[in-house]
């Protein structure tokens, strides 16, 4: 090899060699620039913070059950709990939501698989649920009571009543009204399941079922929007207190208590307790319930 040759060919060996340096030191510096948080082990930037950042909309999971939810043919996403999600996040400076519909049953597993990002539906806290997500502040309480056909032959007015007769109940897969009325005692084949409320209310319309077991106030919504002749019981006193707030993938903990932060601050608004009032539920209940309070229902 001539002297020129190499010359040449240490030149190249240096060149390459230092744009491999650069290119092991730019992945260096990238990995310096990233921190991970202790508790959740997430990237900070990543998941949802990240997906805000990026200009793309929050997802949020709904199931389409007045007053907790509502969404329009046209796509715009009302109801108590979407309203107060709504509310918080644009305190937050952020604009851009849709909703999407899906089943209760369906709503933390396709929040685990990303399939949305905050299920704001009037999904009831538990142990269970708690376990498995990061629940903000309650943003609606609720109660309990039967739908009965008109005279309500069956004389369901309390859990107890069903227990003592044949009666078989409506409720909705995956429910809180399925796995608290299982927890007190009704055997399964005194319930019959079904993927929606107007799908529970068509079962007792046809005479498939002696009742539905839902919120009380969902069972008001439904007496409003399309009739029927059938009677809504007082609430049941056997079920405890319970609610709902919007809940989060436990990997996005960071802004889940950015939210929750807000949040609290807006339940003290009046704002915040015209949109309950608007969809028949009590501020002051809200607000003198609490996420540790809830989370301990057994579910």
């Amino acid at each position: 090899m001539s002297k020129r040759e190499l010359n040449l060919s240490r030149r190249a060996l240096l060149r390459y060699s230092a744009v491999g340096l650069a290119a092991v030191g730019g992945g260096s510096l990238l990995a310096a620039c990233q921190t991970t948080n202790p508790e959740t082990g997430q990237v900070e930037g990543s998941g949802l913070q990240q997906r805000i950042d990026s200009g793309q909309p929050v997802r949020l999971a709904v199931a389409n059950e007045p007053p907790y939810t509502k969404l329009e043919a046209n796509g715009e996403l009302t109801g108590a709990s979407p309203d107060v999600t709504k509310a918080v996040l644009e305190r937050l400076g952020i604009t851009k939501v849709e909703g999407i519909q899906t089943d209760y049953d369906s709503m933390i597993p396709g929040l685990d698989a990303d399939r949305w990002d905050i299920v704001s539906a009037g999904l009831f806290m538990n142990k269970t649920r708690c376990a498995k997500v990061l629940y903000a502040s309650p943003d609606i309480v609720s109660t309990e009571s039967f739908a009965v056909p008109a005279g309500n032959p069956k004389k369901l007015t309390t859990v107890d009543a069903l227990l003592d007769s044949d009666a078989v109940v409506a409720v909705l897969a995956g429910s809180y009204e399925l796995k608290t009325a299982k927890a007190l005692g009704v055997p399964e084949p005194q319930l019959q399941t079904y993927p929606k409320a107007p799908d529970a209310m068509q079962g007792m319309r046809d005479g498939r079922v002696d009742a539905v077991l839902l919120p009380t106030l969902t069972l008001k919504s439904h007496k409003e929007q399309y009739g029927g002749e059938f009677e809504i019981t007082e609430p049941l006193e056997a079920f405890p207190t319970t609610g709902a707030g919007a809940a989060f993938r436990k990997s996005d903990a960071d802004f889940h208590k950015k939210f929750d932060a807000e949040l609290k601050k807006f339940k003290e608004t009046d704002e915040f307790a015209q949109i309950l009032d608007k969809w028949g539920f009590d501020a002051k209940a809200s607000r003198n319930s609490t996420t540790e309070q809830l989370c301990a229902t057994e579910g």
